[in-house]
């Protein structure tokens, strides 16, 4: 078998380290195809890849800059002969309808009505909350999603897939259910330190991740009034320069109110990633959207009990496969009393209007009264949908009252698991997300692909993602 893996690009990041950690498990197993290459459109820093080749025109390009999708195929099928020997079986191409470069996604299109078997491998989505990518689609949207029994889809989480299987309904494509491998922590990882850090905080709860949006720090903050005995961290400040000045005033804010939280602990410690999550007395996670998930796999690995928000379109996978997660809370509400009802729907009418136009399309009549009622209950208002200003007034409000703070107590459940647990939750990551586990499953969807009963191509309705994505009951603010 003959395999071409196919990237915008190998620098560091995550599908660089998904493919990376497929040649390592094909390596490990024995299981891979007899001849790959990786085509990217840059060169590649690293080591780990031994059959690279750089394609002019593959690397990220918005519309304007885009070459055409038919110069891109040649260039790809040229590129791929040379390493080969020949045109490759079956064509692994990551993210081709990110819209990251339109050029990919008409170029998909060409091999799949070529005949080419494709299995094609989203990892995030122009839909989700990418209004830039999606419209660099434009010209190429009708023809983003191809279909036929010789194209496979393969998806990191189930939400992923269900949305896949939808929008490809009546077409005979199946979706696999990939997720990534975990790779095991790094040795010594759980052994006793040799250095000593006075700056990391002997009763930490570290949320480990970059500081972006989605990633909720308010809800750090949150947790943080409530459990004063706890000093809470994430790990990593921004790269994204206009996330900056969010993230800044989530600093002004922690040390204001005398909160024991440290936002960007790493940047603030020569210890690394193991010494730092070694030192942790537990691994907390607060985020409301992710592609994969592991947060929620990682720190058992580490030997680490894990605690706060679940999200369980995303884990209900890993809960199936032993991993007991039912101590995490799918979420946190708060007190109506303590977010003004007018301001919260002009808040909410003006997030969803901006963001319905930038996909081009109008709000239903009940769109509104829908995303409100998701986000207000009975049962109180989801915190991890608010923006930041108005996490800021319940935080401030909370902080003053013991009921409130013992209720995000109650419901926050937060501690450390005992030892068993920890290390059966171990034991079902360490089987199931193993590397050599995850490469003969993908040569197992390869063996599918190949074999399937090839199909005049049709291409799916587009229009179908994008309604799961921008479904009101989905809203959240801080994704606006």
């Amino acid at each position: 078998m003959k395999v071409a893996l196919v990237h915008y690009h190998l620098q560091p990041g995550g599908v660089t380290r998904v493919i990376e950690n497929t040649i390592r498990a094909w390596e490990k197993s024995d299981s891979g195809p007899e001849n790959c290459v990786v085509l990217s459109g840059r060169s590649y820093p690293g080591k780990v890849l031994p059959h690279i080749r750089v394609v002019e025109g593959l690397d990220y390009a918005g519309a304007q800059e885009a070459i055409n999708p038919a110069v891109l195929t040649e260039r790809l099928k040229e590129a791929a002969r040379t390493a080969l020997g020949g045109l490759p079986d079956l064509w692994h191409i990551h993210n081709h309808s990110l819209g990251k470069n339109p050029a990919l996604s008409g170029a998909v299109a060409r091999l799949a009505l070529s005949g080419a078997r494709l299995l094609l491998q989203p990892h995030d989505y122009a839909e989700d909350g990418r209004p830039e990518n999606f419209g660099n689609l434009a010209g190429t949207q009708p023809s983003i999603y191809p279909t036929g029994g010789q194209i496979h889809y393969a998806a990191l989480n189930r939400r992923d897939q269900l949305f896949l299987q939808t929008t490809l309904d009546g077409h005979p494509s199946p979706v696999h259910l990939l997720a990534n491998a975990i790779p095991p922590a790094p040795a010594g990882a759980q052994s006793a330190l040799t250095r000593t850090y006075p700056e990391i905080p002997e009763n930490l709860f570290l949320y480990p991740v970059r500081a972006v949006r989605r990633k909720n720090l308010g809800e750090l903050a949150l947790l943080s009034a409530a459990h004063p005995e706890i000093h809470f961290a994430n790990s990593l400040g921004p790269t994204n320069p206009t996330f900056a000045p969010i993230y800044q005033s989530w600093i002004e804010f922690a040390r204001g109110h005398g909160l024991g939280l440290t936002y960007g602990l790493g940047d603030q410690t020569d210890a690394s990633f193991p010494e730092m999550v070694s030192l942790a007395q537990a691994i907390v996670n607060v985020s409301v959207a992710e592609g994969f998930g592991l947060g929620f796999l990682e720190p058992w690995t580490f030997g680490k009990s894990l605690c706060g928000r679940n999200l369980p379109e995303i884990t209900a996978d890993f809960s199936e496969l032993g991993v007991n997660l039912d101590h995490l809370y799918p979420e946190l509400r708060v007190d109506p009393v303590l977010v003004d009802r007018k301001e919260l729907t002009a808040t909410i009418s003006r997030a969803m209007s901006t963001a319905y136009a930038s996909y081009g399309r109008d709000i239903s009549a009940d769109a509104l009264d829908r995303a409100f009622h998701s986000i207000c209950t009975e049962n109180g208002i989801e915190f991890g949908r608010l923006n930041e200003p108005l996490q800021k007034r319940v935080i401030a409000q909370l902080i003053d009252s013991a009921d409130g703070k013992k209720e995000v107590r109650k419901q926050a459940g937060l501690g450390i698991l005992d030892r068993t647990r920890i290390q059966s939750n171990l034991s079902a990551v360490t089987q199931n997300f193993c590397s050599v586990r995850y490469g003969q499953k993908l040569s197992c969807i390869y063996e599918k692909v190949l074999s399937s009963q090839g199909d005049q191509v049709r291409f799916a309705d587009t229009n179908r993602m994008l309604d799961q994505f921008l479904s009101p009951e989905r809203f959240n603010l801080l994704r606006s």
